[in-house]
């Protein structure tokens, strides 16, 4: 508890661009994931793509969100800042979503097509710049905490999402049925995420002036940080392209990684299929909100409590615990198991999502701190699109719709157990390896030495 205390206590100069930081990126965040899990069945319902290829739609949108981190994000920082960088990021954000609600009704696939690049453009740009925020806006001693609060937040708002959809979703579908509106419950959803952006958008905008966000802690590269002649600083460091062990780190995370793509890909059609309607009518309950409500719990205290630990360590538990959460689905539908599988795998994400971004951003020369988040989220795009690939057809071969044939779905969910073992496993075989070649990049304090070696 005298861990957590003193945690939060660095963050009370906190200037209040922080803050704001957060809210833009976590309200956003509430858009980005209430959208994300009804996806497959917006596209299957409102656009008629086959079950097979929804999820190849929305493993594309979700990689080029990735795309656009790795090539797009760093120019944007370096020539707008935080504070022009973000309301750019929102605009196209909420730009996009227009869009895609307007595709069921006018323009089809071609609309569709146009509203996921424009979103993909928002969504991309906001994260790197949002994490590049955190750093410019707390200190050494606050920093850990504060990207903690950032993912927290974030955590915290996608869950709140989750009652709203499902009170939207199902009235509307109400109202569809008795044809009162042309609106299906999954577009009124993607409407009402729209104006939760644009609600972000227009308080940051507002708030987030020149003078609150001048106020630095920490230098950084970019047009609020260029020095007193007016040029922008020089990038410092080597490319995160170079280090071959921050490249296996990340990519060893990239099995246990396809398992929050399965949350928008495979949860919401399983639960859907699997369970009584008392559990389907709240399925945003589970697969919106269980796990960021965990999540903004839990990561706090598991950052102040282990943060004395190497990242390689939280990194090896944390993947095990989430990978292992998964066997609990592979005894049939259950809604305990369903519980226990959201609290398992929450706590196991807790243990080390959060220091795997803190990692990333840290170990950033100045000027590079969108690059190297772009690097570390490059799995992403494979894990992504891989899952896609055949998230579609397993559903439709191990759960298919009533009548269509016998649902084997603790089968599917141990055979993607299996594949997330593969990420600690790894990391635990090369972890002294891995270790060798941060042993500069992140020392242990002189009283804690033994405990990094663990």
């Amino acid at each position: 508890m005298k861990e957590l205390v003193e945690a939060f206590r660095a963050l009370r100069t906190a200037p209040r661009a922080l803050w704001l930081v957060v809210f833009a990126f976590s309200v956003d965040a509430a858009a980005y994931f209430g959208v994300l899990p009804l996806m497959t069945s917006y596209l299957q319902t409102d656009l008629g793509v086959a079950e097979e290829y929804a999820s190849v739609w929305v493993s594309v949108f979700t990689c080029a969100v990735t795309f656009v981190m790795l090539g797009m994000s760093k120019p944007i920082e370096d020539r707008l800042g935080i504070r022009f960088g973000i309301i750019l990021a929102l605009t196209l954000s909420s730009l996009g979503r227009a869009i895609y609600g307007s595709a069921a009704l006018v323009g089809g696939l071609v609309t569709l097509t146009v509203a996921l690049l424009v979103t993909a453009l928002g969504e991309g740009l906001l994260q790197p710049v949002a994490y590049a925020g955190i750093k410019k806006y707390t200190d050494e001693k606050s920093g850990a905490m504060g990207y903690a609060l950032l993912y927290g937040f974030m955590n915290l708002a996608a869950g709140s999402i989750g009652p709203l959809s499902a009170h939207v979703r199902t009235s509307w579908d109400e109202k569809k049925a008795a044809g009162t509106t042309v609106l299906s419950g999954f577009n009124a959803v993607n409407w009402a995420c729209w104006g939760v952006t644009v609600l972000a958008l227009v308080v940051f905008a507002t708030l987030m002036t020149k003078k609150a966000a001048a106020v630095v802690v920490r230098d950084a590269k970019g047009p609020e940080s260029a020095d007193v002649a007016g040029n922008a600083k020089k990038e410092d460091g080597p490319s995160p392209f170079t280090d071959p062990r921050f490249l296996f780190f990340v990519f060893a995370l990239l099995p246990v990684r396809t398992l929050f793509a399965h949350q928008w890909l495979t949860m919401p059609g399983y639960v859907l299929r699997c369970f009584p309607k008392w559990v389907t009518d709240k399925m945003e309950w589970f697969v919106d909100s269980a796990n960021p409500i965990l999540i903004f719990l839990l990561v706090p205290v598991l950052t102040a409590l282990t943060r004395r630990y190497h990242v390689v360590t939280m990194m090896i538990i944390g993947s095990a615990v989430s990978a292992s959460s998964t066997f609990l689905l592979s005894f049939g539908p259950s809604p305990l198991m369903l519980g226990l599988y959201f609290l398992v795998f929450s706590i196991g994400e807790a243990l080390w999502s959060s220091r795997f971004l803190e990692y990333a951003a840290e170990l950033a020369p100045e000027g590079r701190v969108a690059q190297y988040m772009g690097v570390a989220n490059i799995p992403w795009i494979v894990a992504k699109l891989t899952t896609g690939l055949y998230s579609g057809y397993m559903l439709k071969t191990f759960v298919p719709a009533a009548g269509q044939g016998e649902q084997r779905s603790g089968t599917m969910w141990a055979i993607y157990g299996l594949v997330a073992l593969v990420s600690p496993v790894a990391l635990l075989v090369a972890r002294r390896w891995v270790l060798e070649g941060m042993a500069v990049k992140e020392p242990a304090p002189a009283d804690e030495a033994p405990a990094a070696a663990a």
